[in-house]
This record gives C-alpha cells, sequence and structure tokens, in this order.
C-alpha cells in the first residue's frame, strides 16, 4: 500500500487554503507566558484566531489581524501584520499590542512578544477539542467566559442538529488540481477535518492510516472503493473546474454523481463555523443527483 506523509504538512487546518491550514498546525496544550494585560489591544496572528476572537464579540478589541483573515468580513478591514507564519514585527509594533494571539507552534512570536513585555498566548487548533478548549481559553483570556459558554453551546446544539443516517464511505480529498491527480493528500485520524466529516455520516475510507496528512497513490484509493468522494478545492470553482475535477476521477472508475466538489472555504478552517461546516458536508453525502 503506497501512503507517504505529505511534505511541507503540519498538523492542522486553518486558513483559506489547504497548504495554509496546515501549515499553521501546533501539537500539545496551550503554550503561554503569564498574561497581565486585559487585552485591549489585540493582534491576531491567525486567521481562525481572529474568528474565534470577534464569534466571542470582542472584536472591537483587535487592532491587527494576519494576511488572509477574511471572516468576519468586518475582520478583514483590520490592519494586516503580514502572513501567519511570519509576520512583520514592525507592523505589529506599530499598532502598539498589549496581548498577541496565535495558533499552534508559534515560539518565535511568543519570545518576540517576552522580550517586549507583550502578552502573548497560542493555541492548538488541530481536532474539534482543541476548537473548544480555544474557545474557551480565548474567551478566559479576554474576560467573556459566559459568551465563551454561550458559543460553546451553540455549537453543540448545531452539531446535535445534524441528520442521523447510515455512515457513507467517504475519501476525502486535499490538494486536487484539475488534470491532475498525482498529488493527492488525504486527512487522516485524528485532524479536525476527518472528525467534521465523522459527525457529518460520513466513514473516512484512510481512518487507519498512522499519518496525519498522508499523500495517496491512485491504486490505493481505487482499492478503498469509497461510496462519495469529497473533493475540497481551496478555490472558487465553477462549472468548468467542477467538470473537470469530475473527469479525473472519472478516469479512475468512479462516477461523476459519486463526486462532491466542496469550495467554500470555511470548510477548511477549525473554527466557530465547525458545525456549518459539518452541515455542508452532510448535505454533499447525502445529495441525490
Amino acid at each position: 500500500m503506497r501512503i507517504s506523509q505529505g511534505t511541507g504538512v503540519h498538523r492542522g487546518l486553518i486558513g483559506l487554503a489547504v497548504a495554509a491550514v496546515f501549515a499553521l498546525a501546533g501539537c500539545g496544550g496551550p503554550k503561554e507566558r503569564a498574561v497581565d494585560s486585559s487585552g485591549k489591544r489585540v493582534v491576531c496572528a491567525s486567521p481562525a484566531v481572529a474568528e474565534i476572537v470577534f464569534a466571542l464579540d470582542c472584536g472591537d478589541r483587535v487592532v491587527g489581524v494576519s494576511e488572509f483573515t477574511d471572516w468576519p468580513p468586518v475582520a478583514a478591514a483590520k490592519p494586516q501584520i503580514g502572513g501567519a507564519l511570519s509576520p512583520n514585527r514592525e507592523r505589529i509594533l506599530a499598532l502598539e499590542p498589549d496581548l498577541i494571539l496565535a495558533q499552534g507552534q508559534s515560539e518565535a512570536l511568543g519570545a518576540f512578544a517576552k522580550a517586549l513585555g507583550i502578552g502573548f498566548r497560542t493555541f492548538p487548533l488541530d481536532t474539534l477539542a482543541d476548537v473548544r478548549a480555544a474557545i474557551s481559553g480565548l474567551a478566559d483570556v479576554l474576560g467573556v467566559a459566559e459568551r465563551g459558554r454561550d458559543l460553546l453551546e451553540q455549537m453543540d446544539a448545531a452539531f446535535a442538529a445534524l441528520p442521523v443516517r447510515e455512515p457513507a464511505t467517504v475519501f476525502i480529498a486535499l490538494g486536487h488540481v484539475p488534470g491532475d491527480l498525482s498529488g493527492l493528500m488525504t486527512s487522516g485520524p485524528g485532524t479536525f477535518l476527518s472528525e467534521i466529516v465523522a459527525q457529518a455520516g460520513g466513514s473516512n475510507v484512510f481512518a487507519d492510516v498512522d499519518l496525519l496528512w498522508p499523500k495517496i497513490s491512485q491504486e490505493t484509493l481505487i482499492r478503498r472503493k469509497p461510496a462519495v468522494l469529497l473533493d475540497f478545492q481551496s478555490v472558487a470553482a465553477d462549472e468548468i473546474r467542477r467538470a473537470a475535477l469530475a473527469a479525473d476521477w472519472e478516469k479512475l472508475g468512479f462516477r461523476a454523481d459519486q463526486v462532491r466538489v466542496l469550495d467554500e472555504d470555511y470548510l477548511l478552517k477549525p473554527g466557530p463555523r465547525a458545525a456549518q461546516s459539518a452541515a455542508r458536508i452532510a448535505a454533499a453525502i447525502g445529495w441525490n443527483p
């Protein structure tokens, strides 16, 4: 069986494109130093963190966000500090923050904040449990614990409202571009995306692998015989692109009606819209042509 770890891919999902989602990964619990500030001037160093902060109704405290932050729309209008992986420190300093909030492994940014006496917290966002912990943790840091509890209750209610059906075997396709199935990756067990698919009524055909983001050979995929192919796209897919993507799968023996092209960018973002993502995937899995 030919399965290998995708190169340049780390834990986590975040961002607006598959590569950005993976690269912002972290592992372990929140890494922090003591924060004495009340977080009146906050910099959000990842799009997912910014989305959580705004969902906690603390967007008015945000003075800067990382590149590709686009939700909610008001967050996109905030001053940018550059890429989440390599933020511009001069821009951060110019914003005079008293608290920097980050995602995953952010040792360099944490050291930078510590040296300047700026409060710093970072949270992993690799799994649904991480998302819940980040919402609760950020709510505590920002002094809005009750709002954090309300947000989690809303998520729980939305998950509970998802349709119940017999699980359908699915392949989570990542990195597919029209005309090329050579670089396929998928989401392994213990990842946010695989967990969301499970919540939506999908059974990941690669849930038994040891890797988080494995590269998949065409032969291995064919042998697994998934009933549904969830083709996650990091760019908008018009009808021409969708037809080309489906045609690739047909060359492997799959039918066009087994393919679901999903191009909503929030599906690849671990955050408050997790239940919304699960609902969209559930609708796709249950769709009948």
